[in-house]
This record gives C-alpha cells, structure tokens and sequence, in this order.
C-alpha cells in the first residue's frame, strides 16, 4: 500500500507548457520588476483541485502585485474562455483582527469552471519599490516543480554598469546579449523536467530542483550593510533603562535571552515602515511589550551590548534554504549569536524557549548569515544528533487470557525530541493532553498519563509518566504459546509514523524532520509457564533488538535510530533496513513451550 502511495503521489497532477520568469532592474535603489508568465493544464482530479485557486503573496508596504492575464480555456467545445476572480484579502497566517504583521497581503486568482485538459493562462507582474532594511536583491528562479514542466525561460534584464553575480546548479551557461549601452541581457532556456515527489518527509521541489540565483551584491556585502542598518537601531542613549532590566537578569547572556522571551510578546502591529523586517528600536519594543523575532533579537543585542559582550545578529530562513547568494527579502528569521572562543558559537533565540541549542532543531544544518561590520559569509548551524533521544521504560503484568499488558510507564526525551514534544503539547488544551499522550505511547483508552515540568522552559529533559494498559497479541497452537511482544512499534507513535513515509523508495530526496534515537526498556513478570523460547538478538546501523531473562521477568531492549536529516544513499539504504526490522514481528516473538 505504501509503495502504491508512492507512485500516486509521484504522478505529475498537471504540466507547465510553459513556465518563464522575467526580471527587469534599473539602476541601485530606484525598483525591481518580477513578471512570471505560466500556462497550465490539469491533468487529474488532484490538479484541478490544486489549481482552482492559485495564491501569491505580496507585502504592500514596498511592493505592489498585478494580476496582469489570467484566463481559462476549456476544452470542452462551445465552453469557450472564462476571465478568472480575483480577489485581495490579508494573508491567512493572520490574525482575525489583521493586527500581526497587517502589511501581508494575498492576492487569489480562482478559475471557474475548471475541468482536467483546460488550459490556464497566468501572468504575475510583482512591482519592487524598495527592499526592506537596505536595497541587496536576489531572485531564485526554479526549474523543476512537483509538476511537469514542458519547457522554460529565465531572462534578466541589467544595468550594463551594476554589480551582478550568477551562480546555478545542473543548468547551462546563460545566452547573455548587450542590448545596449545601458543593459545586458541573460537569458536561460530550460530543459523539460519531470515532477518532483511531493511526500512526507521529502525535501520540497525548491530544494531538489536545478536553480538559478542572481544578485545584487557578494554576501559579505549583505552581512556589512544590514549590519550598519542595524547597529543605527542599537545606537541610543538610555542606559539607565538597559540597566534596570540587567539589574533583574543579571550579565549572563541566556539569562538576558531568557528574560527577553518571557517579557516580550511575540506579537507585531503595523509599526514601522516594514514590519517585521524593519526592526523597531529597542525602547519601541520595551514600550509595547510585543515584537516578532527580529524587534526581539534587537532588543537582546542592545542588552548584551550594554552587559559588556560583543553579539552580533544572525539571519536565517525557517521556510526554505538558502542560497549561495542572498539578499534583504531571503531571511525570515533573525536571533543573536556570540562567540565563545575560535571553534565555539553560543546561539540565543529569544523567540524560542523551548531550544536548548539556542535554535530550533529544523535549522540544524541550515545555512545563515551572520552580520558583522567586517562582512561575513554563509555559516552553518552546527548538525549535531548525540543528545537526541526519546527513552521509554515500562513494567508490565502480561494476561494471557485477555492478551493485555498492565503497568506503569516513564519516558524521558531529549534535544530534537523534547523539543518535538513540547510543541506537540503546547498546542493542545491541557484537558486533552491525556488522550494524546495515550495515543501518542500506543496506550488503551482510560490510561493515564501525564508530564511533568513547564512545557515553555527548558533546563531538564522533559519526562512523561503514567499507569495502562496495551494490546499484546497471542496466539495458542500445538500445546505452545507465541507472544508477539509489542515494541517501538507500538510505543512509539512518531517513530511508527515516520517508518510509514520514508519506506516508500521515492529516491533520495528524505528529510527526516526530526531527528532521534528511541530507546525501549520493557520489563515484563507474569509469563506463563513452560519453556522459554526467546528470538536471537538483531543489530545493525539504525536497530537492534535483544531479549533475555532475569529470575521471573522477561526483558526486551530494542532501539531505532531516525538520523541524520538528510541522508545519502548509503545512510538510507541503512535507515530503510531498521524500519524495516522495527516492523517486524518475527524480532518479538517469544514462544513458551
């Protein structure tokens, strides 16, 4: 079944006939224009769906977005051509007041009528006043997509006398024309692609597909220019107000962090000339009590400043990677980072408390841009799974004549996976919290469980316990007794889930979202009678399982490692294998004689 789901969602749901993306920039600072022009055809009754509403987005304090075509053909003779509805609403990530962040804006384009083998004709003109922060442009232009692409075009129109830099991956040298004294032309004709797998679990298309990148300036450059926007914002006279609050937290720099998160609400209003982009000054921040991550990040370079330390900000993105030439509109977060020594980066985010690296697990790996008044380069998050860890211990009574296990459990977690936890319980209201726990541990209904700590702050692993029951499959044959132990299998819900998506053998384009090692402590009294027959132990790279005995109790230690994020082929095959072992019985079963 999963292998069947595989192939579905490989199937291309519609093709690009043509998919072309045009920019044209004048000279530094006076405006950019994005025109993308596509033709679609639905080819399923997934693609009509997908396509019956197509979203951009646009944030309308320095862009503007004109629909400028959009129409339908049917192919159905005498349906004819139908203008598609437009329609401009605030982005949907809002809230219902349109206070957070108010300047983001979507624009719908709906196709009525739409059928499998029409065909839509669509053109995106994005209008570039001005760039947030300061005026460093980049344009990544994708050549592939979950979708087929016929055919595509990638041109750029430039200052003949402005800096440009080109980097892409798998595409040809672009035709670059002087088409006169002022501009140059650099035109990309792309090949036909093949749709990219959209499962879970996989990296997205953007990640997989041949791209090409330009820009305005090097990343050193970038890196030196926001840094002076910002160090403007830092450079106010009010240290008796810095003071106050060191009085509170101390010099300590998580301690600084620590305080910025729980006393500033991760929430933005319409101040500023770009929200969040444009970073508010301090005093603004302190003032309202609210901010999203960079009015935060702002607020914790002046404290620590002021608190004798030398941090300096760090621009990452949380919704895609980054490329080897960025600009200001290819970060979507900012937090703050000091270094320790010559090999040691201490990490602060005070827009996440519940990291204990300093940074969200999902960007380990992840690329970001430090900002210094020397310029720096592309650095990278440290990539590191040895403190990763879900552990979980339980003592059992088994009843063979209702094939149940009652006993109490305790789990423990750590790094990705107790950040993994948190998130997962903090959304959920705490009357609810018991049944999921339930689920999430393979638990019958009317067990208990229940966590202890504070979900929002980290500082000790977050730890799980409680008292049930769970299923235990036996099967009487020949005078023998076979006992199919339950296992990470059944204990563990998001390692369960994880094994179901990455079996398929879609290629080599996995992401394992979360990292971690989960371990499985089982000790169980109350066996029937008779000779024991236990499973020789299986080990290899990401799972191993093992039984013995001690006096009356049946023990059972099995572990399965999910890492690293993205694999190669080698670690693949390997993290395959282990999913495989972890779903097999023939690992579990244990035979009384």
């Amino acid at each position: 079944m999963l292998f069947i789901l595989a192939i579905i969602l490989a199937t291309p749901d519609a093709v690009y006939l043509n998919h072309d993306v045009t920019l044209y920039c004048s000279s530094a600072g006076s405006g950019y224009e994005e025109v993308t022009s596509e033709v679609i055809v639905p080819l399923t009754a997934r693609g009509v769906e997908r396509y019956r509403e197509l979203v951009s987005s646009f944030r309308n304090t320095w862009e503007s977005l004109e629909i400028s075509v959009a129409i339908i053909k049917h192919w159905r003779s005498g349906r004819g051509t139908d203008r598609a509805l437009l329609r401009e609403i605030p982005h949907r990530s809002l809230l219902p007041d349109g206070r957070l962040e108010s300047s983001l804006r979507e624009m719908f384009v709906e196709f009525p009528g739409i059928e499998i083998g029409d065909t839509l004709f669509i053109e995106i003109r994005r209008h570039i006043d001005y760039l947030p922060m300061d005026d460093f442009y980049s344009y990544t232009f994708y050549s592939a997509a979950r979708d087929s692409i016929d055919s595509g075009c990638f041109k750029v129109f430039w200052p003949a006398d402005r800096e440009i830099h080109i980097s892409s991956t798998d595409l040809p040298e672009p035709e670059t024309i002087l088409m006169n004294d002022s501009t140059v032309c650099f035109s990309w004709n792309t090949y036909s692609q093949s749709p990219i797998a959209a499962l879970p679990f996989t990296r997205s298309a953007a990640e997989c597909s041949p791209a090409i990148t330009i820009a305005s300036h090097r990343p050193s450059d970038v890196s030196a220019g926001l840094f002076t926007v910002l160090d403007e914002s830092l450079m106010q006279e009010y240290e008796p107000v810095a003071d106050s609050i060191l009085a509170v937290t101390g010099f300590e720099p998580c301690s600084i962090s620590r305080w910025v998160s729980e006393e500033i609400e991760y929430l933005s209003g319409n101040w500023g000339r770009d929200p969040g982009y444009s970073p508010r000054l301090p005093l603004e921040t302190l003032n309202e009590h609210t901010g999203v991550c960079r009015d935060r990040a702002v607020l914790l370079l002046w404290l620590l400043r002021r608190a004798g330390h030398d941090p300096y900000a760090v621009l990452t993105s949380t919704s895609g990677s980054i490329t080897e030439y960025v600009g200001s509109r290819s970060f979507d977060h900012m937090i703050v980072a000091l270094d320790i020594n010559s090999d040691e980066v201490l990490y602060l985010d005070p827009s996440n408390s519940i990291s204990e690296n300093g940074y969200s697990y999902s960007l380990r790996g992840a690329a970001y841009l430090p900002l210094t008044a020397s310029g720096s380069e592309i650095a990278y998050f440290p990539d590191k799974h040895n403190q990763d860890s879900l552990s979980i211990l339980i003592e059992g009574i088994v009843d063979t004549d209702s094939e149940i296990i009652s006993g109490n459990i305790s789990v423990t977690m750590s790094g990705a996976a107790d950040e993994l936890y948190r998130s997962i319980l903090s959304g959920v209201p705490p009357e609810r919290i018991p049944a999921l726990l339930e689920t999430l541990f393979g638990l019958l209904p009317g067990s208990g469980m229940h966590y202890d700590g504070d979900l929002e702050i980290t500082g000790q692993p977050l730890t799980l316990h409680g008292s049930g029951s769970w299923e235990c499959s036996i099967i009487r044959k020949d005078n023998s007794i076979y006992m199919v132990v339950p296992g990470l299998e059944t204990f563990d819900l998001i390692g369960s889930r994880a094994s179901a998506f990455l079996l398929p053998d879609t290629g080599d384009n996995v992401f394992v979202e979360t990292t971690y090692g989960a371990f499985l402590r089982l000790n169980l009294t109350g066996m029937p009678s008779g000779i024991l027959e236990i499973p020789d132990p299986y080990i290899s790279d990401n799972y191993t399982i093992e039984f013995y005995h001690i006096d009356d109790t049946l023990c059972m230690e099995e572990s399965m490692y999910l890492l690293p994020m993205i694999p190669n082929l080698h670690q693949l095959d390997n993290l395959r294998s282990g999913l495989i072992s972890r779903l097999s019985g023939s690992f579990r079963t244990v035979v009384f004689r």
